[in-house]
């Protein structure tokens, strides 16, 4: 399972030590209310940040890709409240409220308790299967 995760990943994408995320958590962008700030809809409540803060890795508009667009090393999540991610990105990026956001979770076990169900997907997005959890 980690190899097909690791094929998974932009080839750009930006791999710290030599871990890959084991777990993706989509959200929306809620607000853009800074030229290099995005309010993203995820927050403590929903992902683990007791090893690093999850790692943006792609983002999504329906109107404008055929598929998530990996992003820059220079988009960062850098801080997290219980109920939103704070994403610092280039000015001239342009994400817009609506769009989505895919961000690798570092360590998933404090992940699996906030989840009850966890959608299993192929490369292209389509759910195969779902992982119920007991943690």
């Amino acid at each position: 399972m980690f190899q097909h995760l690791l094929k998974r990943l932009p080839e750009n994408f930006p791999l710290q030590a030599s871990f890959a995320p084991a777990l993706e958590i989509w959200s929306v962008v809620q607000s853009r209310p800074e030229p290099q700030l995005a309010i993203l809809s995820f927050g403590k409540r929903d992902a683990s940040y007791d090893i690093d803060l999850p790692v943006p890795h792609a983002w999504f508009n329906a109107e404008r890709h055929g598929v998530p667009q990996p992003v820059s090393s220079q988009w960062e999540i850098f801080k997290l409240n219980d109920q939103h991610a704070f994403l610092r990105l280039p000015p001239e990026a342009s994400l817009a409220v609506g769009d989505f956001v895919s961000c690798g979770i570092s360590h998933p076990c404090t992940t699996f308790d906030k989840w009850k169900l966890l959608y299993l997907v192929d490369d292209a997005y389509t759910i195969v299967d779902a992982i119920k959890t007991y943690f």
